[in-house]
């Protein structure tokens, strides 16, 4: 099961990560904020952090064997649950990105929930 979880969210994360450094201008404007510099900056950085961690991801869901591919699937896991909380939080408090970014939270709580249970299974391996 966690290998199919590094698949699935390192796969969301890298194409989100890439399609926000493509389309900048329109992750900016569906979140609702102004395109001033400052956000446009956020945002790249937002979509190269996410497209390296969803690389990273998939590049370790054949070695959950070793340490390290362990590491990355607790990494991942703590970024899911971060993710929700701040997405979800931000999505409630402000109003800000609408549907979509309470879909995108929703998104992350499940995979956090899931990546949880994984992790948990396999500990108690």
């Amino acid at each position: 099961m966690l290998r199919w979880l590094m698949i699935a969210s390192g796969g969301f994360e890298a194409l989100f990560g890439l399609s926000a450094l493509l389309a900048t201008a329109a992750l900016v404007a569906g979140l609702g904020v102004g395109g001033d510099a400052p956000a446009v900056f956020l945002a790249r950085i937002l979509g190269a952090a996410t497209l390296g961690l969803g690389v990273a991801a998939l590049l370790a869901r054949n070695a959950l064997a070793s340490a390290g591919g362990l590491a990355a699937a607790y990494g991942l896991a703590l970024y899911n649950v971060v993710a929700a909380c701040v997405i979800l939080w931000t999505a409630a408090a402000t109003g800000l990105g609408g549907a979509a970014l309470w879909g995108a939270g929703l998104v992350h709580a499940a995979f956090a929930v899931l990546f949880a249970y994984a992790l948990a299974v396999r500990r108690g391996r």
